[in-house]
Formats: structure tokens, C-alpha cells, sequence
């Protein structure tokens, strides 16, 4: 029962990324910085754009937010959350993610750490586990220097619904692990798990587009877990898509007990 409750790889998994987390932390702070930071300098442009019609051939990629992107919420979506958070960071966290147990494999260390008196389902739910404080510490201070910036240049931001953005984020970046998970412990190679990851990603945000672009392939986009966080509405208008999140959930619970039933049965050559 104490091996069971000490969290032993859930805290060493933390610890082995936490250099990781950090750098990761700081890039996303100072582009989230940056970003919303620039947006002082690209209005006037933007806001003819936008009386011309310059913005209207942008909605077909990114919805109706593209519309308005001459607004600071706009820009902020566009330029920063549909590109940086849901795309980039996502890649990032599901590369991590991706490797956590298929490197153990690789570098024949897996069986060290199977030597606790621990099932092999724990072994992949601390994993898990300890890959959350970083989700949460780079999602968070990216949302605080968003903050620090917004104040800085004086434009208008509902701070409630910027924490609630970050907040329906986490089932997102969550599903996105466990997802990077299934995949580390179905494949034995590291490099291979991350390529795969990447291209889970990528398709994700192809289906949604191609959805939201074709009306005969509308369906696509239920695939796709960006469908489901809805991120400008939460910006906007603090409007969460309750039922969306309730689908990353069960993504992110359902995928997690497969990879721990998978990993369970898995034959590892040591």
C-alpha cells in the first residue's frame, strides 16, 4: 500500500522533465508576451483590413473569429491560442508524452522500474501523473503573461474569461497526454512515437479545417479534439462548451485505460 500511495515515478517523472518544463515554460511566456504585446502595432492595419473585407477570405481557415480579428480578443485567439497553444504546445506536450515509456523501453531501463513492487498499470498512471505539473505550470504562466502584457499596453481583456480559456485548455493538453501515452507504449521507439504524435496533431487541426471548409465533409471535424475546446467563445464571451469538455475527458480517461490495460499484457523485450 505505500508503494501504491508514494507517487515514487510520478515524482521522478516530474523531476526528469522539470529542466524540460522550465524551458518550455519561459519560450511560451515570452511568445505569449511578445504576441499579445504586438497587437498595438498591427491595429490600424487590421482595422482597414477589416473595413475592406481584407479578413473575410481568413474565415474559411479560422472560422468567424478571423472576422474580427482586428479586435484584441481576435488577435489574441488567432495569433496566439488557435496557433501557438493548440497546435505548437500541443505537438510539444504530446512529443514529451510520446516518449515516456517507449524510451524506458529503448534505453532498457523499464526494468528497473518495473522492479517496485508496482503493477504495470501504475507504472503508466503515474506516468501520467507526473507529467501533469508540467501541463499546468506552462499553461498557467503562459496565461499570466498574457495578464502582465494585456495590462502593460492598456488594451481590454476579461480576466475571468482568460483564466476560464486556461482552464478549459487543461481537458484538451490532458487528452493530448494520454493520447501520446497510447502511443509510448504500443511502440518501443522513442523517435517513432514523437513522429506519430505529431502527426495525430497536425491531422487533428487538417480535419477541422477541412470540416469547417467543405460543407460535405462537415463530419471530419468531429474527429478532431480541437472541435471541442471552442476557445474563443471562453475568451470572448466566458461561454464554455460544457459537452466539449465532457468528450476530452472521456478521451483522455478511456485512452489512459487502454494504454494501462496495453502496457499490462505488453511483451517487452529487455
Amino acid at each position: 500500500m505505500n508503494s501504491i500511495l508514494s507517487f515514487k515515478i510520478a515524482i521522478q517523472t516530474f523531476k526528469d522533465n522539470l529542466k524540460t518544463t522550465i524551458i518550455i515554460m519561459g519560450l511560451f511566456g515570452i511568445m505569449a508576451a511578445v504576441y499579445s504585446g504586438m497587437f498595438p502595432s498591427f491595429k490600424d492595419m487590421l482595422d482597414q483590413m477589416a473595413a475592406s473585407g481584407g479578413l473575410d477570405p481568413f474565415s474559411s481557415f479560422f472560422g468567424m473569429a478571423a472576422l474580427e480579428m482586428n479586435t484584441y480578443v481576435g488577435f489574441l485567439y488567432l495569433e496566439m491560442y488557435q496557433i501557438f497553444i493548440i497546435i505548437i504546445l500541443a505537438i510539444v506536450i504530446g512529443f514529451i508524452a510520446a516518449s515516456i515509456v517507449s524510451k524506458e523501453i529503448e534505453l532498457k531501463t523499464i526494468d528497473l522500474i518495473m522492479s517496485n513492487p508496482i503493477s504495470r498499470k501504475q507504472i503508466v498512471f503515474e506516468k501520467f501523473i507526473g507529467l501533469l505539473p508540467m501541463v499546468l505550470i506552462i499553461n498557467f504562466v503562459t496565461m499570466i503573461a498574457i495578464m502582465i502584457t494585456t495590462s502593460a499596453i492598456g488594451e481590454s481583456l476579461d480576466f475571468n474569461n482568460l483564466f476560464l480559456t486556461h482552464l478549459v485548455l487543461i481537458p484538451y493538453l490532458m487528452a493530448i497526454l494520454s493520447i501520446g501515452i497510447l502511443i509510448s507504449v504500443i511502440y518501443d521507439e522513442k523517435m517513432k512515437c514523437s513522429i506519430i504524435m505529431i502527426g495525430f496533431v497536425v491531422a487533428m487541426y487538417i480535419y477541422q479545417t477541412i470540416g469547417q471548409m467543405i460543407s460535405s465533409f462537415e463530419f471530419v471535424k468531429y474527429f478532431s479534439l480541437t472541435y471541442y475546446t471552442n476557445l474563443y467563445n471562453v475568451l470572448k464571451l466566458g461561454k464554455v462548451n460544457i459537452e466539449g469538455v465532457i468528450v476530452l475527458c472521456a478521451v483522455t480517461i478511456v485512452t489512459l485505460i487502454i494504454a494501462m490495460i496495453y502496457f499490462e499484457h505488453k511483451d517487452i523485450k529487455i
